[in-house]
């Protein structure tokens, strides 16, 4: 089997009308090529039967190649790549949960500390949920408390922009309101076979602990995180820096009690912290009315602006790509570490704003650096509509 190649429909009909040939089954070979390319219309009886003969060879063909490439790292697919994957202790990484701070305030005045137990379901409008994972407590002084809370179901499909998680639907003995300032982070679909074949390659570094494999494959399976960048040797003391993205105190905590655990070496010293917020102020001069026989109105220019003004956010920090009031898919915003260009702005609009012609940036008029442990976030945006 070590020299097997999968023969065509077209192969294996050749070879069995040139066996016919020889033994004199059919008088010449001439249509030979009209044979293979007319399936449906052939009148010799043997002919006919060479062509249903080399369909079924070619159903068995195509079953022999998946046995054969079933055990193969490059080939295999699907379910055959998993068993693969499991036999070396290294699962297909799962879709992950989205993740998102909600503040919960009480609407009455209550003169003593409020406990409420983590796990209750708060959700959108449109029916997507999320389960507390703290305790809300709110001391007497106070009237409100964030929480971190976690998606109910997996994947891409549980990510939220702000100001979404409105409603709280377990049954509490207090009167509450709930909302989430900022966009979900995490909540990634499971990994393809491609992205899954390439940590099967390198399963034996991901099973040596402190090795970057093995820090990439954890962060893999990792909830609520959008992004992170490794820093070996950082400092006098050679620690291990991380950076995660978003980095809030409940997630660093859980990371790094994860790290310590399973993946860092026994005496591994890590760091990890949040990126480095780089404000962004874009300022730039819009036309839309190039080329237009009908100039657009002003509400319609108003609401073009405020749509490249979402998209310019959606750009720098992420979220669902609004299309002529439609939100479809969702862009995962700049990286840590990556540079603001003007021009990659651009093209991004001009791609998401049909209706946009020419844009123009006064400020910044070049690149933005981001240093390594930095993340752009969006600051003010000034559009200008002429």
């Amino acid at each position: 089997m070590t020299n097997y190649v999968e023969k065509t429909f077209e192969e294996i009909f050749n070879i069995m009308l040139e066996d016919s040939l020889e033994k004199g089954l059919i008088s010449h070979a001439e249509e030979f090529e009209s044979y293979i390319n007319n399936q449906e219309d052939i009148s010799n009886f043997y002919v006919m039967s060479d062509a249903v003969l080399a369909k079924m060879f070619k159903i068995a063909y195509r079953a022999m190649t998946s046995v054969y490439e079933s055990d193969k790292i490059d080939y295999a697919e699907g379910e055959d790549l998993d068993n693969i994957g499991k036999k070396r202790g290294i699962p297909r990484p799962k879709a992950t949960f989205a993740e998102v701070n909600v503040t919960f305030t009480l609407m009455d005045v209550i003169n003593e500390d409020v406990t409420i137990p983590r796990g209750v379901i708060v959700s959108t409008n449109d029916g997507i949920r999320y389960t507390t994972l703290e305790d809300i407590y709110i001391p007497s002084v106070e009237s409100s408390a964030t929480v971190k809370c976690k998606s109910v179901e997996p994947g891409v499909s549980s990510k939220i922009i702000e100001n979404r998680l409105v409603n709280i639907v377990s049954a509490l003995p207090y009167n509450f309101t709930c909302i989430n300032n900022e966009s979900s982070s995490g909540g990634t679909n499971e990994y393809t076979d491609d992205e899954y074949r390439h940590f099967i390659l390198n399963w034996f570094k991901i099973h040596l602990k402190g090795s970057f494999e093995a820090f990439e494959y954890y962060f893999a399976n990792c909830d609520g995180v959008d992004g992170y960048k490794l820093i070996p040797n950082w400092g006098v003391t050679g620690y291990s820096k991380i950076i995660v993205d978003p980095g809030d105190s409940y997630q660093l905590n859980e990371i790094y009690n994860d790290l310590k655990s399973a993946v860092a070496q026994y005496d591994e010293d890590l760091f990890l912290c949040a990126p480095e917020d780089v404000y962004i102020d874009i300022h730039a001069i819009v036309d839309v009315d190039i080329d237009q026989v009908n100039p657009y109105s002003p509400q319609e220019k108003e609401n073009i602006k405020n749509r490249i003004i979402s998209a310019i956010k959606t750009f720098i920090d992420g979220g669902y790509i609004n299309r002529g009031g439609d939100y479809e898919g969702y862009y995962g915003g700049m990286l840590i570490g990556e540079d603001f260009i003007p021009h990659k702005l651009a093209v991004f609009l001009d791609d998401k704003i049909p209706e946009l012609k020419n844009i123009t940036f006064n400020y910044p008029e070049d690149y933005i650096p981001i240093p390594d442990e930095g993340k752009g976030k969006s600051n003010t945006i000034f559009i200008e509509m002429i």
